[in-house]
């Protein structure tokens, strides 16, 4: 972007470079109005005319403007380019005296409303191509335009014509380049970031441009030239549309800054003018909008200015910034605006070209940094988000994980890893429910470790542990995933077999007995520690137990298992199927 910015500043620069005056062969220059425009040039002939500088800017006016020119012979040869700006001008027509016996009047005619083909010099300024072979010629030029009449007429050498011409087209080249790059700029931000005030930036830099190619005659060679409303339509419909699409970009560049609704009303309100000028254009009345278009303008600008100091919210790029750009900014054009007939007077041709490739380029810059500035931000603030929502879902998420192992260890037994004995309950009574409600079957184990106090005893605590440890994962493993299993306490098990009777219960009893029992457990080499177990069995069929009931009734029966000396099953009587 700043790579950008620095292009754009350099071809601005190279715009607002003063151009080398060319070599006027005019020797004086004086007009007259027709306010009628009913005079001739045998009348005109003999008036008396005003004073006149290079240049004539009358506005919009119905009056006829005729313009005396005194022409001194160039240095070389005898042809002489009458260069004519500005290229909107509708009819100018030049008079010269013939010679002969009989004098009179030779006539020619150019303007917009002219096929561009049969133009003289076939270049997008005005001009004729006339020959003054005494040391002075007198030519007059009569001047009717419903355009604005602001015409700058220069007497020059054909090659310095040609060079005054090219210097124009390099101007044009820069200019469409440097609004061109904006744009591009612009639409590329758009698709990227689909911000409303940047797709109204992007819309404002294209009808800026095709303004500034049209006011500056490079449409003439495309335009129909039968149709002399579509020609002044062409350039007074972008000339209105840019101060349309500058107001719909201001009231959107101003929205997150919360000004006060009256002002955004009244934005609202001059926005409505676009539209009727459209009417008024289309009923022929094209100069009577443009002169409210004109208005509307500096209306609006100052406007601008007005809302700036009453932005009540915070923004990037800041409330102070845009104040002193809207200010700043309008100023220059009020300065501008005040002095246009004095700069007419300059002599400078280039001048009004310059002013406006320059506000295209400086305002389009300007207005890029401002959203360049807040897509910036809002860049950051997506980031930000992006980032403090990461943060939140790794916050939430470790804060998942601890409570589900914070609930994980409020139900499990911190040595095997087996259900704790109040999360047994839970789960088994919950089970014993459902057993219930369906009339399905439930069976009950209780398992204890045989002798397990001579093995902490004779090995110690930590292989009584890993005894507890591989018993509990020997008989987990052997166990369904449904069957509900947990450590009562100390070397005391339980387990509840889900969906099976007392008979298949004593079966995977008697499967465990076996299993633990062929287990060989090394806690190091060459120490080997054989374990058994002893199961008691019971099961509801049909009974009204509570859970409680059936693990006492379970206990009993490891009793008598122990009893009966070890390492085996046993079931109480309602394990008969």
């Amino acid at each position: 972007m700043k790579c950008f910015f620095r292009l754009l500043l350099l071809i601005t620069c190279l715009i607002l470079v003063p151009h080398a005056k060319a070599g006027d062969l005019i020797v004086s220059r004086a007009v007259l109005e027709d306010v009628g425009g009913t005079l001739t040039i045998a009348d005109v002939a003999s008036r008396e005319f005003q004073p006149l500088g290079p240049s004539l800017f009358k506005g919009i006016t119905d009056s006829v403007h005729w313009i005396r020119l005194r022409v001194r012979a160039p240095a070389n040869g005898n042809e002489v380019v009458l260069f004519i700006r500005q290229p909107f001008l509708n009819e100018i027509r030049l008079f010269e005296a013939e010679a002969g016996d009989s004098p009179g009047w030779k006539t020619r005619v150019t303007g917009n409303h002219y096929p561009f083909s049969e133009r003289e010099r076939g270049r997008h300024s005005l001009g004729f191509v006339v020959n003054v072979a005494t040391p002075e010629a007198t030519f007059y030029l009569r001047l009717k335009t419903k355009s604005t009449s602001q015409l700058t007429v220069l007497a020059l050498e054909p090659s310095e014509a040609e060079r005054l011409d090219d210097h124009f087209d390099l101007l044009e080249v820069l200019f469409v380049t440097a609004m061109l790059l904006l744009l591009l700029w612009a639409i590329q931000s758009y698709l990227l970031d689909r911000l409303r005030v940047v797709g109204l930036f992007a819309i404002h830099q294209a009808v800026y441009t095709l303004f500034g190619i049209a006011i500056t005659g490079y449409l003439a060679p495309w335009l129909p030239m039968d149709y002399p409303q579509l020609v002044e339509l062409s350039s007074a419909i972008p000339y209105c549309g840019v101060a349309f699409t500058t107001l719909l970009f201001c009231r959107e560049l101003f929205k997150p800054y919360e000004p006060p609704p009256i002002l955004m009303r009244g934005l609202n309100l001059l926005l409505l003018l676009f539209p009727l000028q459209l009417v008024a254009m289309a009923l022929g009345y094209i100069p009577q909008a443009v002169i409210v278009n004109l208005a509307l303008i500096r209306v609006s600008w100052w406007y601008f200015v007005f809302m700036t100091f009453f932005l009540r919210k915070e923004q990037s790029p800041n409330r102070r910034w845009l104040q002193v750009f809207f200010f700043t900014i309008t100023l220059v054009f009020t300065v501008f605006w005040f002095s246009s007939s004095s700069l007419n007077d300059t002599g400078n041709s280039l001048f009004g070209r310059q002013v406006l490739i320059a506000n295209g380029l400086i305002i389009g810059g300007l207005f890029a940094m401002i959203l360049n500035a807040r897509s910036r931000r809002l860049l950051q603030e997506v980031q930000q988000s992006s980032m403090n929502l990461l943060l939140a879902q790794k916050t939430l998420e470790i804060e998942r994980t601890l409570k589900k192992k914070a609930e994980e260890q409020a139900h499990t037994d911190y040595l095997t890893g087996l259900c704790n004995r109040r999360h047994f309950f839970e789960l088994a009574e919950r089970e014993l429910a459902r057993s219930t409600r369906y009339q399905r079957p439930f069976a009950v184990m209780m398992i204890d470790i045989d002798h397990f106090k001579t093995i902490n005893d004779t090995w110690g605590h930590s292989v009584g542990d890993l005894v507890l440890q591989k018993v509990s994962q020997l008989i987990r493993d052997t166990l369904r995933s449904v069957d509900i299993f947990g450590r009562i306490g100390g070397e005391e098990f339980a387990a509840v077999i889900v969906e099976t009777d007392g008979s298949n219960a004593v079966e995977v009893a008697q499967r465990l007995c076996l299993m633990v029992a062929d287990a060989r457990i090394s806690p190091r080499e060459g120490v080997c520690v054989q374990v058994t177990i002893s199961i008691g069995v019971t099961a509801m069929n049909g009974k009204n137990l509570s859970f409680e009931n059936l693990m006492g009734e379970a206990d009993q029966v490891l009793y008598r298992a122990k009893q009966a000396g070890r390492n085996r099953a046993m079931a109480s009587e309602y394990c008969a199927a």
